[in-house]
């Protein structure tokens, strides 16, 4: 493979220079270190990450309905075989890009909460993306499928234990946003809600809606979570929420780690 050698040359004075140059002879003796095989489950799981990849690619371009194993296969440069020894359908494949996506977002949401915490002052809510970041195309893929679902009893309880799954992980991230009345996993549930119905809405009218309204609704709630348990604890009714430009209303928003 060509590259840099160094030369040493005397001059005609006697003196010893060396000089660095670029050696493009090719040496055919000089071989690549051959890269290590993989073990079959590993080329599998390769071979799987490759088609989830591929399927999202075309999901998010044709839709769930119009999509085909055909064109999966042909997106990741595999046989339509590949796709079927591992997915044995368009809805088993779909409900694996599904699981991946909603992995992924736990993920994301989890390092969320780590960075809030580590900013002094910062809350989870504040850095949630704004409804002018979220995917709308995948937005209105998961509304194609949900509606699949539900005419589709067995796929309908594979989404929602999927979902449960996914409130479940999500739910210790919640807690600075529930109260007594509000637990968790109905905090996860309702901004899952908002953020797909909210967005669909700022899709057909983007003046209609504010980006950072979930922020605001979920800051809305945290307020009132804290206000509702430090009357409980000392046994009397919440006081009113003061306006937000009334001297000293920033005292009573304490701000709770994610």
């Amino acid at each position: 493979m060509p590259h840099w050698r160094w030369r040493h040359e005397r001059s005609s004075d006697g003196h010893s220079d060396t000089f660095r140059y670029w050696d493009t002879i090719e040496y055919p003796h000089v071989q690549a270190l051959p890269m290590p095989r993989l073990t079959r489950a590993e080329s599998q799981a390769r071979t799987r990450r490759h088609l989830l990849d591929a399927a999202a690619v075309v999901f998010a371009r044709v839709g769930f309905h119009a999509a085909s194993i055909e064109e999966v296969a042909d997106e990741a440069s595999y046989t339509k075989g590949a796709v079927y020894s591992n997915f044995t359908s368009k809805e088993e494949l779909f409900l694996a890009v599904l699981e991946t996506r909603l992995l992924t977002q736990v993920e994301f949401f989890r390092r969320l909460a780590e960075q809030a915490q580590a900013q002094p002052g910062q809350d989870l809510a504040a850095l949630l993306p704004r409804l002018d970041d979220t995917d709308e195309v995948w937005c209105l893929l998961e509304f194609e499928f949900w509606l699949y679902a539900l005419r589709n009893p067995p796929i309908r309880d594979r989404v929602a234990a999927l979902y449960r799954q996914y409130r479940s992980e999500l739910a210790p991230l919640a807690v600075p946003y529930a109260s007594a009345n509000l637990t968790p996993e109905e905090v996860v549930a309702a901004s899952i809600a908002l953020y797909h119905g909210l967005t669909l809405q700022r899709h057909s009218d983007p003046a209609a809606i504010r980006p950072d309204l979930v922020s605001r609704i979920l800051r809305t709630l945290a307020t009132h979570s804290l206000l509702g348990d430090g009357a409980h604890r000392a046994g009397q009714r919440a006081a009113p929420i003061p306006p937000r430009s009334a001297p000293g209303a920033d005292s009573t928003r304490r701000r709770t780690p994610a």
